[in-house]
């Protein structure tokens, strides 16, 4: 707020070029501010990152709604009534995987969150197996194009909070990935979270 206010007092002083600039450069580092999130890199594989992921999530009363492989790691969607979140994981070595939790409630992001849910995903690190895996006995397939037999690319959780958008005439819901993309998924509303 406070960069609001100084952007107004300076542009009764300055002219036009000198305005955009100094309120520029206040909207610009604003939006950096938001895009960014919680970093952590953890000295383990990224199969034991992505179990403790999950187990972190759930420790807090959280889940992996969408999990999305990218080249280098994963992209995690999570969320409920009021958080929307998302964790990247990216393969640094084979013993090292960095991790990134960006946690937003509407537009205000929520860096407290972000701190718990990293000191949450690091504890439960501490107890991961060597044989442990991410446990995808609940998920579902989500697909490349609306088709049982397209490319599957990532997998959800039925009845967490997911936006989802119906095709007409079909049983299909498509569904923003975590990586910005489309794409679909077998089910209906009642199933997903919210529109």
């Amino acid at each position: 707020m406070g960069r609001i206010i100084v952007a107004v007092l300076v542009s009764l002083s300055l002219s036009g070029c000198a305005v955009v600039a100094a309120v520029g450069g206040s909207a610009v580092e604003g939006l950096v501010y938001l895009a960014q999130g919680k970093e952590a890199s953890f000295p383990i594989s990224m199969r034991a990152t992505l179990v403790s992921v999950q187990r972190g999530l759930k420790r807090t009363d959280l889940d992996v709604s969408v999990l999305e492989p990218v080249e280098g790691g994963y992209l995690i969607a999570f969320g409920n009534e009021g958080l929307d979140g998302k964790v990247s994981l990216k393969k640094q070595t084979k013993s090292l995987t960095t991790i990134s939790v960006k946690v937003k409630s509407g537009a205000v992001r929520e860096e407290s969150v972000e701190q718990a849910l990293v000191e949450s995903i690091r504890k439960k690190s501490e107890t991961v197996k060597r044989f442990d895996r991410f446990d995808f006995r609940r998920y579902k397939n989500i697909r490349e194009k609306p088709n049982a037999f397209a490319k599957k690319v990532g997998w959800y959780l039925p009845g967490k909070h997911l936006e989802v958008k119906p095709l007409k005439d079909s049983e299909w819901l498509r569904i923003k990935m975590p990586s910005g993309k489309s794409a679909y998924l077998k089910g209906n509303l009642a199933a997903s979270a919210r529109k």
